[in-house]
C-alpha cells in the first residue's frame, strides 16, 4: 500500500480540499496527544490543547515552507501552545535555573555499573514500565519535554532542536540530565527487585 506524503495533503488542503486536512489530523492525533498529555499532566486540558493544536495548525499552514517535516512543524506548535498555556496559568511550573535544577536534581551524571546491568525482564516489566513513566513524570517539564520528543517520539536532536526552539547544544544537556534523573530515580526500585530475584534462587 502506498504511502501518502504529508507535502502531498498538506498541497490539497492549500488547493482547496479542506477535508484533506482531516487525514493529518488522524495520522498525527494520537502522538500529539500523548505528547501533551506529558507536558500538562491532565487528560481534559490534552484534548482542549490538541484542538487548539490543530487549529493553529490549520489556520498557519499556508506558512509551513517545507524546510522540516510537518511532524516537527506540527510538534513545535503543539509544544508552544502548551508551554503558552503554562506560563499563564502555572508558570512555575515553566520558569527554572539550570544551575539550581542541575545541582538539585543531577549530582549524579553517570548510571551506576548495577543500573546498567539490570536484567532486561525486569525493565520491561509492566511495573517496571511505570516507575519509568513516574521517573518521567516527575521531571522539570523542559527536561521531560525534550526526553518525551527525543526518547518516545523518535525525533533527531535537530529536530528537538526546532521544536523546543533552542539549540542542539541545550538539546543535548537538559536530555544528558534527564535520562540520568531518571535514572538516579530508578536505582533503589531495581537494586530491590534484583536483591527479590536472587533471593527467590
Amino acid at each position: 500500500m502506498k504511502t501518502i506524503d504529508d507535502n502531498d495533503t498538506i498541497a490539497k488542503v492549500l488547493d482547496g480540499d479542506y477535508n484533506a486536512f482531516e487525514a493529518l489530523v488522524e495520522k498525527y492525533q494520537g502522538r500529539v496527544y500523548r505528547h501533551l498529555r506529558k507536558m500538562v499532566k491532565d487528560a481534559q486540558l490534552s484534548e482542549d490543547l490538541l484542538q487548539e493544536t490543530f487549529l493553529n495548525a490549520y489556520k498557519g499552514l499556508a506558512g509551513f515552507s517545507g524546510a522540516s517535516s510537518f511532524s516537527t512543524w506540527l510538534f513545535r506548535i503543539a509544544t508552544n501552545t502548551a508551554l503558552m498555556f503554562l506560563r499563564k496559568q502555572r508558570p512555575e511550573s515553566v520558569e527554572y535555573d539550570d544551575a539550581i535544577r542541575n545541582d538539585l536534581y543531577y549530582s549524579r551524571m553517570s548510571a551506576p555499573r548495577e543500573f546498567v546491568q539490570t536484567p532486561a525482564e525486569i525493565m520491561l516489566s509492566a511495573e517496571g514500565r511505570q516507575k519509568i513513566e513516574e521517573a518521567i513524570e516527575s521531571l522539570p517539564l523542559l527536561y521531560r519535554t525534550v526526553l518525551v520528543l527525543r526518547d518516545v517520539e523518535g525525533f533527531s536532536l535537530e529536530e528537538v532542536s526546532q521544536i523546543v526552539d533552542t539549540s542542539v547544544a541545550a538539546v543535548k544537556s537538559r536530555l544528558h540530565r534527564a535520562r540520568n534523573a531518571v535514572r538516579e530515580q530508578l536505582i533503589d526500585y531495581y537494586d530491590e527487585k534484583r536483591l527479590a530475584s536472587a533471593k527467590a534462587l
